[in-house]
C-alpha cells in the first residue's frame, strides 16, 4: 500500500490536491453449497470498530488470476473450494481515495478441503446460513460490508429463480 498526494486540474480551472491510497486489487466471493447455505466470515474490522459478517474476501497476488485468487481466498477463509465461479461484477470500492477495485463472484459446487488459513494477525470465525436469511439480514441493514450487500442484492433475483426452478446457475 502507498499514500501518495497529486495535483489536480479541476474542469472549472482550479487546482487542488488529492491524497491516492494504491492498493491491489482484491476478490470476494458469495460461496453458495448445494444446501443453498452461504459460506461467510465474522471478522472484526479495527477501523470501523466492528465485528462483520462477510463473504470471503482478499488481495490478489502478483501473477495470480482473479479466479485463482477466488479459490485461494475461498479455502484460506472457510476451507471449502468452489468448483464454479461466475463473475457478478467489478467495482472501485472507495474511489474518493483508492485505487483499489474488488471483483465480485459467486462461487458453486464448493468442495469442502478442510484447510483454512489465517493470517497471524486475524481471526476468522466461519459462519453458514442460508442465503434467504442473509438477503432477510441485508434488507434490515444488519449486513454493512460491501461486498457482502453488492453481491447478496445482485444475485437475489437469479437466486430466486434457482429456488424455484432447482436447476444449477
Amino acid at each position: 500500500m502507498q499514500l501518495e498526494r497529486l495535483d489536480v486540474h479541476l474542469p472549472d480551472g482550479r487546482e487542488a490536491t488529492r491524497e491516492i491510497v494504491r492498493v491491489r486489487d482484491a476478490v470476494a466471493v458469495l460461496l453458495l453449497d448445494d444446501d443453498q447455505n452461504i459460506h461467510l466470515v465474522r471478522q472484526t474490522r479495527p477501523a470501523i470498530e466492528r465485528t462483520l459478517i462477510s463473504i470471503p474476501a482478499g488481495l490478489i497476488d502478483e501473477g495470480e488470476s482473479e479466479e485463482e485468487a477466488a479459490r485461494r481466498e475461498c479455502e484460506e477463509e472457510t476451507g471449502y473450494v468452489p468448483q464454479r465461479l461466475h463473475k457478478i461484477v467489478k467495482y472501485a470500492h472507495a474511489e474518493g481515495y483508492s485505487t483499489g477495485f474488488i471483483t465480485l463472484f459467486l462461487g458453486l459446487d464448493p468442495i469442502h478441503s478442510g484447510n483454512t488459513k489465517q493470517d497471524a494477525s486475524e481471526y476468522i470465525e466461519q459462519v453458514k446460513m442460508p442465503f434467504q436469511e442473509l438477503y432477510e439480514k441485508v434488507s434490515n441493514n444488519e449486513i454493512i460490508d460491501s461486498k457482502t450487500l453488492l453481491s447478496v442484492l445482485f444475485v437475489h433475483q437469479q437466486y430466486q429463480q434457482f429456488l424455484h426452478s432447482n436447476s444449477k446457475y
